[in-house]
């Protein structure tokens, strides 16, 4: 059992984020609606994640997350030289 000022602790730091978490919205709808502001035309195709991260203003690590949530998919484009760059297909696109 956490002591009194613990609890305390707590509690001021759950205040403290309140404020924040209200104000900025959670990368998934964030995603959601710059991916609705993508003209129609140009939202079915790859998209590499450095320009997902550019265009949500986060990591690769914490947007991949959200995509696999929505149904995209991972893919890789093998060559003879060795590159192998990562690209997300929106699920229209992957099936």
């Amino acid at each position: 059992m956490p002591s009194a000022y613990i609890r305390s602790l707590r509690r001021s730091l759950e205040a403290e984020e309140a404020p924040l978490q209200l104000s900025k919205p959670d990368l998934k709808q964030r995603f959601l609606d710059w991916f609705d502001s993508v003209p129609e035309i140009s939202r079915v195709r790859p998209y590499s994640m450095v320009e997902l991260e550019r265009a949500l203003s986060t990591q690769g690590r914490f947007l991949s997350p959200v995509l696999l949530g929505l149904g995209w998919e991972r893919r890789r484009k093998w060559s003879s030289d060795g590159q192998s760059p990562r690209y997300w297909v929106p699920p229209e696109l992957g099936r």
